[in-house]
């Protein structure tokens, strides 16, 4: 399992998501990179990796046997919690998901901060991701990390990868 958590300095989030909705062709609501063409995954990750104002962290976990796909969210979500706050973030907008996976994680992402006591306090929401472009950063350098190679290549200037053990 997969989670990017990404950070920009807040006087570089509108240009940012300017620039990424730039990259959307015709028609199209948002970047997905499982749907995009080898060309266009090439631009995203390119844009990405030279905006000089972005940042990430993209947190694995393989799941070992018995532990379910919520199981791995939640230490997945525990884990994006520390490392918000280690970002000094203030805000933290995670991809929308179904109604009870959105009950879930709230519970999770708010104990969690409760336990931690950021010195900043951080304010979650789920948002779809045709609604922030930023979510496309996320689900791109997610996507680079899992396919590795080339394409994880081309993000590693910006990219951080940590490994969640059991």
């Amino acid at each position: 399992m997969i989670m990017a958590v990404v950070a920009i300095d807040p006087t570089f989030v509108a240009s940012a998501r300017a620039e990424l909705r730039g990259l959307l062709l015709g028609g199209e609501r948002s970047v997905h990179m499982a749907k995009e063409s080898p060309r266009r995954r090439k631009q995203v990750l390119d844009t990405l990796a030279r905006s000089g104002h972005l940042s990430a962290v993209v947190l694995r976990y393989r799941r070992s046997l018995g532990v379910d796909h919520v199981a791995g969210r939640r230490i997945l979500l525990e884990a994006a919690v520390a490392t918000v706050i280690d970002m000094s973030a203030s805000s933290w907008t995670l991809d929308d998901v179904p109604p009870s996976q959105r009950g879930r994680d709230r519970n999770i992402i708010g104990h969690a901060l409760s336990r931690a006591k950021p010195a900043i306090p951080v304010v979650f929401d789920h948002r779809p991701s045709r609604d922030e472009p930023l979510l496309w950063a996320a689900d791109a350098l997610a996507w680079a990390t899992g396919i590795g190679g080339d394409w994880r290549r081309r993000a590693e200037t910006i990219l951080t990868v940590v490994d969640i053990g059991p």
